[in-house]
């Protein structure tokens, strides 16, 4: 199971979490981008910071919170993510943004809330590289680890294997010591763990306790 960080909520600035991030453990680093349209909050970034992104010696995956989908594609497509993951609810031309994600030589990935239907993904199973499954109502980090989300995983399993989809599954929102413990015995491929390992004074240990508690509980 791999471990991406996001730095949405942090006890350090911006700089010093990424440096931070980029001297642990984490396999990902894990870019929120928020408009302030699609959900009431924002996350604004600069030339600067961007610039640090790219820069940065993790792997990326982008997740866009936005609208203008095309737009903030065309902008974070510049920090060389290895995957830009949109929300479902987020377009309603979802082969149009595939493509379009596909052609800045990056892997898709869909975003689905805790109210997204799983039938509505369905027809794009195939299509893309990774469901990234909320835990949390997007937009805010800190929530609470939403216990309907290991149900919510195995119907989702349950389709991958009847599509035959080779889909990854993350998982992002409230991610623990104790949330962690929720999901015993369900295969992850990824987890997005943000203010538990960004407001500690050890990332790597907070990092080995979310891998270790996964390692022993499958």
């Amino acid at each position: 199971m791999e471990i991406a960080i996001t730095f949405l909520k942090s006890n350090n600035n911006f700089y010093k979490t990424i440096e931070l991030i980029n001297q642990s453990k984490a396999d990902f680093l894990h870019v929120d981008v928020i408009d302030g349209l699609f959900v009431n909050n924002s996350t604004p970034f600069d030339r600067e910071k961007l610039e640090i992104l790219k820069k940065s010696k993790k792997k990326k995956e982008v997740h866009l919170m936005t609208l203008h989908l095309e737009k903030f594609i065309d902008v974070f497509s510049y920090i060389n993510p290895e995957c830009i993951i949109y929300e479902f609810e987020a377009t309603t031309h979802h082969n149009k943004i595939i493509k379009y994600i596909k052609e800045k030589n990056c892997k898709v990935g869909i975003a689905i809330s805790p109210l997204t239907s799983l039938k509505k993904i369905e027809p794009y199973l195939k299509k893309i590289d990774q469901i990234l499954v909320m835990s949390i109502i997007p937009g805010q980090g800190g929530q609470k680890f939403l216990k309907t989300t290991p149900d919510r995983i195995k119907d989702l399993l349950k389709m991958k294997e009847e599509k035959n989809a080779e889909f990854i599954i993350n998982i992002d929102g409230g991610i623990n010591k104790e949330s962690i413990e929720l999901l015993k015995g369900i295969p992850l491929d990824r987890v997005a763990v943000g203010s538990y390992v960004c407001n500690s004074t050890n990332f790597d240990e907070k990092i080995n306790s979310i891998k270790s508690r996964k390692e022993n509980i499958d």
